[in-house]
């Protein structure tokens, strides 16, 4: 009797052990699971996408999922925080405690990311409160919707867009042109074609708009992310004027007045006449002649390089 019970207990044990000689595949399937339960999570998430119209690009790389009471904040695909959220639904007036603060904001975001002008806002903030270390605490504590697009302010508002934006360089806004070197042509006024760009893609362009929502332009070149190209300057009292603007991370970095004809109405004797060229080391030359009278009084040359900051330096 007693044998038969050692018989029963050492049976037991043995197929016990058999259930567990397998750890580490059990383990890896609940991995693969998990791993599917979290992507098929993500599908309630509404994504938002960096805008190319953001100036400043410190957030490229950062994506924010929103579903209705969560939030998950990505950078460079990896999860950097997440946590609980409110929505709640209010105006422009009441989010920024006054009539001017809203208006002025509201002009501001419409100028720089076409923005319709809709008083309704949507804000979202973290669940815990404005004092919390709890849940997800960037883009600190809470950002807002506004015309379907997403916004959260960071020394200056950052905006997120809910389709994915393919142009968030200024090379991608800007035609890609290079010329060959070394350039010393003259533009051709009357049947020269331009690019068309909007004056509030790279910041500063609107100082050579001439007063439009679009900016004429002939693209040159591109050298170490850094894009050079002519803007006309007709809109004033001479219709013959280009300068040269440097383009760097969505801004317009510097510029040089490089072609172009001048005189005062009064002197029609007296003109100026600039010209420029580059050079197979993108040194710029510039070539100022003064003419009275049919006849060249002065010449003047002045040469430039682009430095890294690509700003125009005498060299």
């Amino acid at each position: 009797m007693k044998f038969i019970k050692l018989l029963s207990i050492f049976f037991f044990l043995f197929i016990s052990c058999k259930k567990n000689d397998n750890p580490k595949t059990t383990y890896n399937d609940k991995k693969e699971v998990t791993g599917n339960v979290k992507h098929n999570h993500n599908s309630e998430y509404k994504t938002w996408y960096f805008s190319s119209l953001n100036f400043d690009k410190s957030y490229k790389n950062f994506t924010i999922l929103i579903s209705n009471d969560s939030i998950k904040i990505l950078n460079a695909n990896h999860l950097k925080c997440q946590g609980e959220i409110v929505q709640e639904k209010t105006t422009f007036k009441k989010y920024f405690k006054s009539d001017k603060t809203a208006n002025e904001i509201r002009e501001k975001l419409g100028k720089d990311y076409n923005l319709n002008t809709i008083n309704e806002i949507i804000v979202i903030s973290n669940a815990n409160g404005d004092l919390t270390e709890e849940g997800c605490l960037f883009p600190f504590n809470e950002l807002f919707v506004v015309d379907n697009k997403l916004f959260f302010y960071d020394k200056q508002y950052y905006c997120f867009a809910s389709t994915e934006d393919k142009k968030l360089d200024n090379q991608s806004n800007l035609e890609s042109v290079n010329i060959q070197l070394p350039y010393s042509k003259k533009i051709d006024v009357d049947n020269v074609k331009y690019y068309m760009i909007k004056e509030n893609l790279i910041k500063g362009l609107d100082d050579f708009s001439c007063g439009d929502q679009e900016v004429r332009y002939l693209p040159l070149l591109s050298k170490n992310n850094i894009n050079l190209i002519l803007v006309p300057q007709d809109c004033g009292d001479f219709p013959y004027r280009f300068y040269l603007l440097t383009i760097k991370d969505n801004k317009v970095i510097s510029n040089l007045y490089v072609e172009g004809e001048w005189g005062e109405p009064e002197q029609t004797e007296r003109k100026t006449i600039t010209t420029f060229s580059i050079d197979e080391k993108y040194i710029i030359e510039i070539q100022t002649i003064e003419i009275y009278n049919g006849k060249i009084e002065s010449k003047e040359f002045t040469k430039y390089k682009i430095n890294q900051e690509g700003i125009f330096v005498k060299s």
